[in-house]
């Protein structure tokens, strides 16, 4: 009897099918390993910035650091000459307590790159403006602009501090924003479009105003029913909103408020 060599053309294909299949299963296991990586990388950073504004705090006299400047030409995270400048970390408020401008930028995001770019500097995480870093009284003799006190902060443990945040021009493009929203604006009762982004898995890093940092999922999400950052296009959609892994942290302002 002769001996047979190699394979059939049905072998083949079943070998290659099955490569396919094994290959479709793995890639996503390491996909989600990698990102799980970055999540690591990004916990850490906005680990370390929490504990910046925590040696600020210390440093003067309880008071947290001021969310921004009612000129516009300052942010917790850096300064700028001009509205149309990037944020430069090296003149803000915290630079001494951390002096890595690289501490906020987290693997995970990228910022469109012809995206509206009002905010451009801030890297990718956001500071809880209306409740710590500013007042929820409202445009009301730039009361907004005063921080909070550390004695105010009622529950420090479970109070927003920092998240992961991005937002949504009105072409659809993320890009970098300053400020973690609440889903409501405490002095109005409005709806704010939603800045925290769950981008590590359905995840998002949150730092608390005790400095412990945690992973969170996505609660709730609404649309304000107009286009933010832009005239005459489609208002974004709840279902848009989540799509982009934009959202909030709970359907009320319990998390944020320091009250």
């Amino acid at each position: 009897m002769g001996r047979r060599h190699g394979f059939t053309l049905i072998e083949l294909l079943v070998v290659i099918a099955i490569i396919g299949i094994l290959t479709g299963m793995v890639f996503p296991v390491f996909a989600r390993a990698r990102e799980s990586a970055r999540r690591a990388t990004c916990m850490s950073n906005i680990k370390q910035l929490s504990l910046a504004i925590l040696m600020y705090v210390a440093d003067n006299g309880g008071g947290f650091v001021p969310a921004m400047s009612p000129d516009n030409l300052m942010r917790w995270h850096g300064v700028r000459a001009t509205e149309e400048e990037p944020f430069d970390p090296k003149g803000g408020p915290l630079w001494d307590y951390y002096k890595h401008k690289e501490l906020k930028v987290c693997p995970s995001f990228s910022a469109a790159i012809d995206a509206q770019g009002f905010e451009e500097g801030t890297g990718g995480y956001g500071y809880n403006a209306q409740y710590v870093g500013g007042s929820p009284a409202g445009w009301v003799n730039d009361a907004m602009y005063v921080p909070a006190k550390e004695f105010e902060i009622n529950n420090p443990a479970e109070t927003v501090m920092l998240t992961d945040t991005a937002f949504l021009d009105c072409e659809g493009k993320l890009f970098e924003y300053s400020f973690c929203e609440a889903p409501y604006f405490a002095r109005w009762g409005a709806k704010a479009d939603p800045s925290t982004h769950f981008r590590h898995n359905g995840m998002t890093n949150v730092a608390f105003c005790d400095g412990h940092a945690r992973a969170m999922p996505m609660v709730y999400v609404h649309s304000t029913g107009f286009c933010p950052y832009g005239e005459g296009l489609t208002p974004h959609t709840e279902e848009g909103y989540r799509e982009a892994a934009l959202g909030f942290l709970c359907e009320d302002n319990s998390l944020y408020d320091r009250r």
